[in-house]
Order: structure tokens, then C-alpha cells, then sequence
């Protein structure tokens, strides 16, 4: 039986709660590298200026707005709670940053900061816990390090703009989030669709499976509603959201694992061909 999560860090001794209180002193203790103030108090002076806030008018409406309530010794403490830490951090550190680089503005704020420092600490935090970064329009998210999906969100196959999506279709964000997830999975899909007859000579059995999967999982077509004659599939209708969510997941793997088998087949054409060479040779 595959270990969960917890049970791999434990096992190697990763204490993630007292990561999480160090990154936590980091934010809110004065002391921290020789200031007067607190991280946060330099965040909200100069909030004014981040990128990313939006109509807020100060940090604390920003964490009210979007429910970023940290607490020092959270009693609801998992592996989420600390990567949601972590963007947090990071993401406030880049928006000083910016504000601090843009012009104009001087860079007093980022002098009262180790920046590079507190950013190296959270990486090496991440890395502890077996997660990667992926960014997209100045925004960080920390997700699972899957070597797979980091593959295929690299690939040629994958446009710029949905590499992200990639990698964050496993960020803990999208749990249950199933119409992110199907959207996702229908970019997926539309590339596949272009590939089919490529996928089909590759693996007739995976593109058989995965196509079947696009048509009648409530994807491409409203497979629930009764009324839509031809369309509508009982069990897909009866699933929970629990069990709709598995499948589209285990759809998500098989789409990975397609893109995998077209780009070996690609390296596969450049092989034989290498490989005549240095037989004839």
C-alpha cells in the first residue's frame, strides 16, 4: 500500500510544524535580523505599492479579504496549512521586492530586509517536503514534486500558458475544485485530440481509454443530464463528488502518461536514426 504524505515525512524526519513556527518568527519577530520592526509591519507600510493587491487598501484587508489568518500554534495544522505559509511569505516578499525595484520609490524597505536570505529559508523548507514552484503572472504556488508532470509541463507539446496549469492541477488549492479541474483537463484533451492518430499507433489501448474517458465522464459533454438523448450515462450521474473527482485525477494521470509516450516516440525517431549512423559507420 502506497505511504501517505504524512507518513513519509515523519519517517524522514521532517518536523513541519517547527519549520512552520520558524518561517513564522521570520514574519513577526522584531528581533529578526537586527530590525526595529516587524516583517509584517514592513509588508503593510509598504502594501500601497504591491503589485498584487488589488482595490485593498492595507495588508490586514488583504488577509481579511482572502483569509489569510495565520496563527503563531494553529491547532488545524497539516502540510497544507504550512505550503499556504509559504506562498504567502514568498509572494509578500516579491511584491516588496518590486515595489522596492520599480522606480521612483528608492529601496529603503528592501535595505531593512534580507530578502534573498528569508527566500533561500522557504526553499529549502519546500524542498524538505518533497515540493516545487511553479509561477504564473508574478504569482507562486508550491506544489507536490511530481517528476512526471514537471516533464510534460516542460515539453514542447505543452504551450507556455498552460505549463502552469500543469503543475497546478496537484496544488492542495484544487481539492474538490472539480470545474478547475475539468478545465484543465480539456486543455489536456484539445492538445490529444490533435495528437490521436500519433497516440493511436503509439498505444491504441491508452488513447482508446483516455477518449472514452474525455466523452463520457461529463468532460466534453453533459453526461448527467437524463434529457440529453445519446449523451447521458447513468453511473456518471451517480457518482458523488468524491468519486467524480478520482476519475478525473486518474484521468489527469493518463493524460500525462500520453504526453509522455509522444515525446518518446519522438526521442525514438532521433534514436534509430543515431543509432543507423553509428552501425553504418
Amino acid at each position: 500500500m502506497r505511504k501517505s504524505f504524512a507518513q513519509v515525512l515523519r519517517e524522514g524526519n521532517v518536523d513541519i510544524r517547527q519549520e512552520y513556527r520558524k518561517l513564522y518568527s521570520i514574519l513577526h519577530q522584531e528581533a529578526f535580523n537586527h530590525r526595529t520592526k516587524s516583517l509584517y509591519e514592513v509588508f503593510g507600510e509598504n502594501f500601497a505599492h504591491f503589485y498584487f493587491r488589488g482595490t485593498c487598501l492595507s495588508i490586514e484587508e488583504f488577509d481579511q479579504k482572502y483569509g489569510f489568518n495565520f496563527e503563531a500554534d494553529p491547532d488545524d495544522f497539516d502540510i497544507d496549512y504550512l505550503v499556504s505559509f509559504c506562498e504567502y511569505l514568498q509572494n509578500m516578499l516579491f511584491g516588496l521586492q518590486a515595489a522596492n525595484f520599480s522606480g521612483g520609490y528608492g529601496g529603503f524597505a528592501s535595505m531593512e530586509v534580507n530578502i534573498p536570505f528569508i527566500l533561500e529559508q522557504i526553499r529549502l523548507v519546500i524542498e524538505a517536503i518533497g515540493y516545487t514552484s511553479a509561477s504564473d503572472d508574478g504569482k507562486t504556488i508550491f506544489v507536490e514534486k511530481s517528476p512526471v508532470a514537471i516533464a510534460v509541463s516542460e515539453s514542447d507539446l505543452i504551450p507556455a500558458e498552460l505549463s502552469y496549469k500543469v503543475l497546478e492541477y496537484d496544488h492542495y488549492a484544487l481539492k474538490g475544485d472539480i470545474e478547475k479541474k475539468k478545465h484543465i483537463i480539456l486543455q489536456l484533451a484539445q492538445i490529444l485530440e490533435a495528437k490521436s492518430k500519433e497516440l493511436q499507433k503509439i498505444s491504441s489501448s491508452l488513447k482508446d481509454d483516455l477518449f472514452f474517458l474525455f466523452n463520457n465522464l461529463n468532460l466534453r459533454h453533459n453526461n448527467v443530464d437524463p434529457s440529453n438523448k445519446g449523451k447521458y450515462k447513468r453511473i456518471v450521474s451517480e457518482l458523488d463528488k468524491g468519486q467524480l473527482e478520482h476519475w478525473y485525477d486518474e484521468t489527469y494521470q493518463m493524460c500525462l502518461l500520453a504526453f509522455m509516450e509522444l515525446e518518446q516516440a519522438e526521442r525514438k525517431k532521433a534514436f534509430d536514426e543515431f543509432k543507423k549512423q553509428i552501425v553504418e559507420g
